[in-house]
């Protein structure tokens, strides 16, 4: 039921051939997808140049990693990594 209703609500998509697969672990850059989406995916532009040395502007899921730094839910590793 939890996962239907966070599907319904636009917080999670699952994959695109329409499976979940609630085996798979969730990584760090998903988590910040779930929690921007959580949030109202606000209209949010992700500055031009990364604070992460390993997410370049064009990865998957840069904008929402971008967000979530920037509302202090993440901070990375002390070598600037995100480690998605």
């Amino acid at each position: 039921m939890e996962v239907s209703l966070l599907s319904q609500i636009g917080v999670v998509k699952g994959y695109p051939d329409n499976t979940f697969r609630p085996d798979e672990k969730v990584t760090r850059e998903a988590t910040a997808a779930f929690l921007y989406r959580l949030a109202g995916s606000s209209a949010y532009t992700a500055p031009p140049t990364s604070r992460f040395s390993d997410v370049k502007p064009g990865a998957p899921f840069y904008k929402e990693i971008s967000w979530m730094a920037e509302q202090g839910f993440a901070t990375g590793w002390p070598d600037r990594s995100f480690r998605p």
